[in-house]
Parts: C-alpha cells; structure tokens; sequence
C-alpha cells in the first residue's frame, strides 16, 4: 500500500516535466528571450521529454508557464510568457523530443517555471478510474548543479522529476493532491551517439506520432501530439515508408515515426508509417475494460493523440471505443523480434480481439471523427509501455540477452489492478537496450519498456529497454 507520505522508495519512478522543455524550446527555437539577445556561439540541442509514473497513476497533465531562466551572467529572461497543457504519463520508460535548438553555448545556472491545475487520472483503492484536478499555482525554481553546459557540438537534453514528493496520498493510496518539489528534479545533458549506439536520451526516436503540417522536398514536419510540438523530419533512399505513406501522400495525415538524430543535430526519419488521413482520428491510451469475447466495445483512458476530435479535454477521460470488425495489429518499432517470428505471433505474443486485455496500452485508429467520448475504430495496435517491478527467475546474474525472467509488479499498481496478475513473463532479446544499469540480477527493481502481449493465461513482455 502507498503510504501517505508518498510513494515507496523502491518504486518511486521518473517524469520529465515538459514544462521545462517547452520553455527552452520557446525561448532558444523561436528567436525570443534569451535567444534574441545573447551574443554566443549557438549548439544544435534536443530538447526531450521522459520517464512517467507508473504505479496507480495512468495519465498526468499540467499546465505550464510562465518560465524565466538565468544564465551564469546577467539578469533572468522571460522564456514562456504564456501557459501550455503538457501529458507525461505516456512516455514511461522512454521520451521524445519537443524542440530542435539552436542554443548559445555557456552555463545556465536555475530555471523557474509556474505549474497550474494539474489533472492526475489513478485508479483508486477500489480499482475505480478516478480524475481528480486539483487548482493548483506552484513556482519552482531548480538550480543545475554543475551548472547546465552547453557545447560546441549537437547535444540533447533531459530533464527529470521524481514523484515521491509530487502526490498526496491518503490511507487507502488514493491520490488526494499535487504539490511539486524542486529537490525532486534532475537535469542532464548528453552528446548525440553514434547512430548504432543511439538511446532515447542520447539521439533514438521512438513511437512518435503526429499530424503531417509540411512537406518540402525530402523533408516532412510534424506536429506531435497534444504536446502541440513541431519536428522536422529528413528522409533518404534507406527510409522505410509503411501503410500508405509516402512523401506524396502523407500531407495533412497522421504518421508515426521511428527516428534518429544526425551528428548535425538534424532528425531523420528510419520509418514512417502512414495512419489515418485528414478527417480521422488516433488515440492511444490503457485500455481500462474489455466488453465480449471476441471484443466488442474497449473502454480506454486517453493520454495522448491527433486527429479529428482529439483535444487536450479528452486527456485522462475514460472513452469508449467500439471496436466490431476492427482490425488488430502491433507497433513494433524498434523492438528485436529476433527468434519469435513476425507479430502477432500465437501462442506467446498473440493481439487480437480475443487476447487485447485490460492493462495493454493500444492505439485506435478511425476514418471518422471523436464524437464527445465515443469513437468507432477501424485499426486497435498494441503499443509500447512500461512496467516497473522485481526481477526473479534468473538463474545467474546478465548483462544481455537473449533471456527470460519473471518481472513482479505491485499488487495496488495500475497494471495489477487492472490486469488481475501481478507476474509477467519478460523476454529480453539480443537488442534489448540497458539504461542505467551494467547488469541484471535477482532482487533488482527494474522498469521494463516494451509491448506487453496477453496469452490467454498470462502476460509476456518483449522488452525494447530495461532500466532503472
């Protein structure tokens, strides 16, 4: 059980307030503050957003701005002088980039920003999906220490926030409030790897999607989700275009795209996968409840998503998706599948409307239009999520795979909770991908990213990333 002092240490994960992000991205991306008026050589940066709660909490939203920051001279500047709605709960595990910048080089020594009227969407101690939307004005100010450098070369940045000390609780583990902690926030930044060493925080895209705005020659830019954020994207001869898209085609629709950055700072597109046109509508979240065997009807609550209808007053609400005569398929990705076939694949890794299963986090797709909470889908795909738990069944300690492991989560997590299993069976691949850790071992609590299949029985994960 959650304590009313907050969330236990050993589970206590990570979210990276886009908050901060977004306010760098307005001052350095759009010549205005501190941009317009220093004198410095400029660095090519990325800017990403990362790791979200995963325990009872399945969306989170806040409102940011206004935000100053200071350089290590000279007086604070005013970088966001207005306010945006940010969800984090959909990148747990991984991150996405919100601005490509031109950044003075120097020190930046404390930023401070103003959150308001975070939205938090949990389920409560009964397994209800509760919303709770607290009014809320808070300033932070976090100081780098070091102080927060940037070089001559392209480089990303991240920043963290624990949520220990960000939610109140009561006895029952029911989320009661929000109240931010600067303490709690971690800020890091890191050179653009080599394409074959390429991870969320140093380069990689993953699962990003958008509305196409623009195409110009070989270039495309999106607007990402609800976040609202523009991305330009290169392609070449080696870009895979997938389901329709093409750069002739993909103007004014929804894609997803799997992606890099090049050593100049610039993003370029491995995989472009075409989604709905114009008049549809994409949106992902965890699915909450199943009706019929095969499904008929998925009840799922939203955090993220682009198209007709889809808006920031859906996020966190529960909406309800008919799905009869859909079809069923699986983002794959990056995830090496190395050894298990194509997916979905029987028996260990099957998706479709006998196996989706509450707890999977999905996407629908629908040619038509969200009507209020309702939407008809044509396309269900399993996406990727994150689970955080206890690692057993390893008979001796790894630091690569191809092996299997029993992962244990909370029995009061979201996932327990809305699955009703607490294991699940984590296949780690050859190009598993491990963050913060140089091995694993029995006993460790781990956060596994990757797509999470139903048998029928259980639950088997094929992991994308396991870390810390």
């Amino acid at each position: 059980m959650i304590s009313k002092r907050g969330v236990r240490p050993d589970r206590v994960r990570k979210f990276a307030i886009a908050a901060v992000l977004v306010s760098i991205a307005a001052m350095l991306g759009c010549g205005g503050g501190m941009g317009s008026t220093s004198t410095a050589a400029a660095a090519a940066s990325q800017i990403k957003i990362g790791d979200a709660p995963a325990d009872r909490v399945v969306s989170f939203e806040v409102g940011v701005g206004p935000i100053t920051m200071k350089p290590n001279s000279g007086s604070a500047v005013t970088v966001l002088s207005g306010s945006s709605r940010i969800e984090l709960s959909h990148l747990s595990g991984t991150n996405e980039p919100l601005a490509l910048l031109n950044v003075p080089q120097g020190s930046y020594t404390s930023i401070s920003l103003t959150l308001t009227n975070p939205e938090v969407t949990f389920l409560n101690s009964l397994g209800a999906v509760v919303k709770i939307e607290p009014t809320l004005s808070q300033v932070v100010t976090i100081n780098f220490n070091p102080a927060l450098a940037v070089g001559n070369g392209a480089s990303v940045v991240n920043i963290d926030l624990s949520i220990a000390n960000s939610l109140n609780f009561d006895a029952q583990g029911n989320v009661t409030g929000v109240n931010f902690s600067a303490s709690s926030f971690a800020v890091s930044t890191s050179a653009v790897a080599g394409e074959t060493q390429e991870q969320a925080e140093n380069g990689e895209l993953e699962d990003t999607t958008g509305t196409v705005t623009n195409v110009s020659g070989t270039s495309f830019t999106m607007t990402v989700g609800q976040n609202g954020v523009s991305l330009t994207f290169t392609t070449d001869a080696n870009t895979e275009f997938k389901d329709g898209a093409t750069l002739a085609t993909i103007m004014n629709t929804v894609v997803n795209v799997e992606g890099r950055t090049l050593a100049d700072g610039t993003l370029h597109a491995k995989e472009v996968e075409g989604i709905e046109n114009e008049s549809g509508t994409e949106l992902e979240g965890v699915v909450n409840q199943v009706t019929g065997n095969p499904a008929t009807q998925l009840s799922i609550v939203a955090q993220d998503g682009s198209g007709s209808g889809m808006n920031d007053s859906n996020v966190g609400n529960v909406m309800v998706i008919d799905v009869t005569g859909s079809q069923y398929s699986v983002e794959q990705g990056d995830v090496d599948t190395s050894g298990i076939g194509g997916l979905p694949a029987s028996p260990n890794f099957p998706f479709d409307a006998t196996t989706v299963h509450a707890g999977q986090r999905v996407e629908v797709e629908s040619s038509s239009t969200m009507s209020g909470t309702s939407l008809i889908a044509d396309k269900v795909k399993l996406r990727q999520q994150g689970l955080t738990g206890t690692v057993s069944g390893l008979s001796v300690p790894t630091s690569a795979g191809p092996v299997q492991f029993t992962l244990t989560v909370a029995s009061d997590s979201a996932f327990a909770m809305l699955s009703g299993q607490t294991t699940v069976t984590v296949f780690w691949q050859p190009g598993t991908e491990l963050h913060n850790l140089a091995s694993v071992k029995n006993g460790d609590t781990v956060r596994v990213r990757g797509l999470v299949f139903f048998t029928g029985t259980s639950f088997n994960l094929i992991a994308k990333r396991i870390g810390q």
